[in-house]
């Protein structure tokens, strides 16, 4: 029986639909933040349940007559394999993990990355014919250049001013929808191979041309990125890509073109001296110049000088030399132009920022250096954790208390290494061995890429996906999930056209072709399509519900509604059951109704509940140094001198280059030692005194320890020195030691604060100070 009609509708639907979840996702800020993502993730369930439709109307077996889904193959893929064990990997490191609400929303995004590689394998293993999947692969690269393009078009305008994308430019750089240029410029590095392949082999001038057109932009958008980690691999990437086609003249000279053109303008359309005037009609101008030409030049010239070899092959030389003189002169008009223009750019454009910037690559530049000491802190993580890891997430929670200095990083920087630490040793491994089977892959192919049709699409694919995985071993390209699912999407196309092509050694009938079997297969996919897309929705709908909640609770504390706030926190709890901070904000409201509340029991039981959630909390985010003072603050309200010490230990360990750790430490040090001197334990509090005037003493002489390559990289942003608040709390220790000499020291400094309560504490104190030099006896141990 043949497929029915509505098979085929949901043919189409299946195979639009896997584009675009892999196409539309750069557009939602790069999927890098958790509200965007939840949306893809509705998305995909829902597609997920759709693609269970062409699994009842299709077949597995070749000998029933019916279209034919490759799912047995595809369960055999090394591809899906490694993705779904590391998928499974990161949903077991949940389960020690030290923040739960990030791994769980980690584990989440790994289901969605799984379940987008299964719909984009059977979209196109669904288009069983040649004819049909060759058409299917030219619209896949075809969509994603085109999905390249905008991106690149998007930071292009926003730096020339002429739209407005939130975050689009920072620092002269561009970023368009991404968050952080680096990520932008890999995105591009893997889409610029696709718009290249799509014009050189288009038969068509037109098409040829807009492809050529759109490599110029993407190009372009590169050197706006200023992003040097992808500068420097591209020539790489580009000379891995023409090794593997079967034209490579054609397209080297394609690309020397537009690649030239887009230095050539660079200066002019997006370098940071074309982004001081806004908007920069004139750097548009020249960017709409560089699309047409490059577009004309391939597109007209070029296809038609190239058509003319296969009849003239003796005058190849002459038009490869007329190419050349074209090129040239385009250069030296482009020259000329950024020599004579007018007005206040003469001067701007008179250097080349892009090219400097790009002369400062070397391994004792400062951000070369600061990377390969989060390497190292990385690596302190896995030694204490290397089975399961720290769970997803654990890096930004966990780094603060091995990171060598004061820098501030919310990933590796490597996303190998970010694996590594997050799900243990295994899912290292486990996230390598696509990239050796793809470059294993690769090999193959390139040994039969004269013989195959779809060999240069092939190439294309599995190059892009190659330098996706290169890129990331040197960024955190991988934590946008708008790369993690472009990287899958390609790596699945790569594994389809492995079985298609016959390269991969697994032939089609390896796993046999009785009935019962491609039933098994088909309903075993069914099942887990059908479990695993109800858990990323239901996971997704119950975390954003909580979320609901938690900020009406802020809006009722806002308005004063305390009640209402303490329903909603709760209520929040209930639905995000991983989230540690909504048992701190459900503590932080009941101790805030401690004071108001005349009942003693009353005050009792909302202590006693306040400490618990708090503990609580600790469970869910056991890493966080807040919540560890948090926690020793109510021990000290319970008069629990012991743990509260232990607990602000914990705390300062846990974030050691942090000034308001110190100062915390400090002020809840002061706070136990005044109790101990109420309770007649002076030798006691003399020692907590003590401590809190070394601590004083360490923070501010933290750097000093350093060694000199680490000292070159403190981050003065976050800079450890001697503020009001820690000089208050010093100087009231010096001053109950009766060192009156270095309270008045620490005080004078502690008056200038801006706070106008620390500034009248610090003067009060400063004047018993004073007055008290010479007295000798009060406070004496």
């Amino acid at each position: 029986m043949k497929i029915s009609r509505y098979g085929k509708i949901f043919k189409y639907v299946l195979s639009i639909s896997a584009l675009g979840l892999v196409a539309l996702a750069p557009f939602f800020r790069g999927l890098m933040f958790e509200r965007e993502m939840s949306i893809h993730h509705c998305l995909v369930a829902l597609i997920s349940v759709l693609a269970l439709i062409p699994l009842i109307f299709c077949s597995d077996g070749p000998s029933d007559g019916r279209e034919r889904l490759p799912v047995r193959r595809m369960v055999k893929s090394p591809y899906f394999l490694a993705l779904a064990l590391l998928t499974v990997l990161y949903g077991l490191s949940s389960f020690q993990a030290v923040n739960s609400r990030e791994s769980l929303f980690i584990w989440l995004r790994h289901v969605d990355y799984l379940l987008s590689f299964i719909i984009v394998y059977l979209a196109v293993g669904m288009w069983s014919k040649d004819k049909q999947q060759s058409t299917f692969m030219r619209w896949s690269l075809t969509v994603f250049a085109v999905a390249g393009t905008l991106v690149a078009a998007g930071g292009i305008l926003t730096c020339q001013g002429i739209v407005s994308i939130d975050s689009g430019v920072a620092f002269g750089r561009l970023r368009s929808t991404f968050q952080y240029p680096n990520a932008m410029a890999a995105y591009l590095m893997a889409t610029v191979l696709m718009a290249i392949h799509l014009a050189a082999r288009n038969p068509r001038p037109l098409k040829a041309g807009v492809f050529a057109g759109m490599g110029f932009l993407i190009f372009l958008a590169i050197l706006g990125s200023q992003s040097r980690g992808v500068w420097v691999m591209l020539p790489l990437i580009l000379a891995l890509f023409f090794f593997g086609q079967t034209a490579r003249k054609r397209f080297i000279l394609l690309t020397a073109v537009i690649f030239g053109l887009a230095i050539s303008l660079s200066s002019l359309t997006v370098a940071p001296q074309a982004q001081q005037l806004q908007p920069n009609w004139r750097a548009s101008l020249c960017t709409l110049a560089g699309f047409s030409v490059a577009g004309i030049i391939w597109g007209g010239f070029v296809k038609s000088w190239l058509s003319l070899l296969k009849v003239y092959r003796a005058r190849k030389k002459i038009i490869i030399l007329g190419i050349i003189c074209a090129i040239l002169v385009v250069f030296a008009g482009t020259v000329l132009v950024r020599n004579h223009w007018d007005g206040a750019h003469e001067k701007g454009i008179s250097g080349s920022p892009l090219l400097s910037r790009l002369m400062r690559v070397n391994t004792s530049e400062n951000n070369f250096q600061s990377r390969m000491v989060y390497y190292t802190d990385a690596l302190k993580m896995v030694k204490d954790r290397p089975l399961l890891g720290w769970g997803g997430g654990g890096w930004l929670s966990g780094y603060p208390a091995y990171q060598s200095y004061n820098y501030i990083s919310t990933t590796v920087h490597n996303h190998f290494l970010q694996v590594w630490v997050e799900a243990g040793t295994l899912a290292m491994i486990v996230f390598i061995i696509p990239f050796l089977v793809l470059t294993r892959g690769l090999w193959r192919l390139y040994h039969t890429r004269k013989i195959r049709q779809l060999s240069p699409e092939t190439w294309t694919i599995g190059v892009a996906a190659l330098a996706l995985g290169m890129h990331s071993a040197i960024d955190f390209d991988l934590s946008f999930s708008s790369i993690a699912l472009l990287l899958w999407g390609l790596l699945a196309l790569f594994a389809c056209q492995e079985m298609v092509l016959g390269f991969d050694r697994v032939s089609q009938d390896s796993f046999g072709s009785k009935r019962a079997g491609a039933v098994k297969f088909n309903v075993l996919l069914a099942i887990f399509l059908s479990l695993a897309s109800i858990s990323l929705a239901a996971g997704t709908i119950t975390l954003r519900a909580g979320e609901a909640k938690a900020k009406a609770c802020v809006l009722a504390i806002q308005k004063g509604d305390r009640e209402a706030a303490i329903e909603n926190i709760q209520a929040a709890s209930r639905l995000d059951r991983w989230s540690a901070q909504h048992p701190i904000i459900q503590a932080q409201l009941l101790m805030s109704g401690i004071e108001d509340n005349p009942d003693p029991l009353a005050k009792n039981y909302l202590a006693n509940e306040s400490l618990n959630l708090v503990q609580r909390a600790l469970k869910l985010d056991s890493y966080n140094s807040e919540n560890h003072f948090m926690l020793a603050r109510l021990y000290l309200a319970n008069g629990n001198l012991e743990d509260t010490l232990a607990e602000a230990e914990r705390a300062k360990v846990l974030q050691p280059w942090l000034i308001r750790t110190y100062e915390e430490y400090n002020s809840i040090y002061e706070n136990v030692a005044v109790q101990q001197l109420l309770r007649g334990q002076k030798e006691e509090a003399g020692d907590t005194l003590r401590r809190v005037l070394a601590a004083t003493q360490e923070a501010v002489s933290k750097k000093e320890t350093l060694p000199t390559r680490l000292n070159s990289l403190w981050d003065k942003r976050s800079d450890l020195t001697l503020t009001p608040a820690l000089a208050l709390t010093a100087g009231q220790s010096a001053l109950l030691l009766e060192d009156y000499n270095q309270a008045r020291e620490f005080l004078n400094i502690a008056c200038q604060a801006e706070d106008q309560k620390t500034k009248d504490v610090a003067q009060l104190w400063l004047g018993v100070a004073m007055r008290k030099g010479g007295v000798n006896e009060i406070y004496k141990y």
